[in-house]
């Protein structure tokens, strides 16, 4: 979780079966990047991003309510099933 120290939340964003293609993940990273979010990463069938802690605070008000999953903004439903919040790592370095 952000606060002081840590003032950039990451989330971890599942894509749907349909939006597994190029084009399809493009648009989803399109529809993250306007929701304010700074796409970090991709795979088949996720997206990472990052956004500071106020953008977090504004997009996603207040918890689910289920699990550790966040709601899906409108913007992103066609192409996200879930957003988690990335745990954070420990680096033993």
């Amino acid at each position: 979780m952000a606060d002081e120290t840590h003032p950039i939340r990451r989330l971890q964003l599942m894509l749907r079966d349909t939006c597994r293609t190029d084009d399809a993940r493009a648009e989803a990273k399109r529809a993250a990047q306007e929701a304010g979010m700074k796409v970090s990463g991709e795979g088949n069938a996720s997206l990472s991003a990052r956004m500071s802690d106020a953008e977090f605070r504004k997009l996603f008000p207040a918890p689910s309510g289920s699990g550790d999953t966040l709601a899906v903004p409108e913007r992103l439903k066609p192409f996200v099933e879930s957003i988690s919040e990335a745990p954070e790592h420990l680096s033993f370095e």
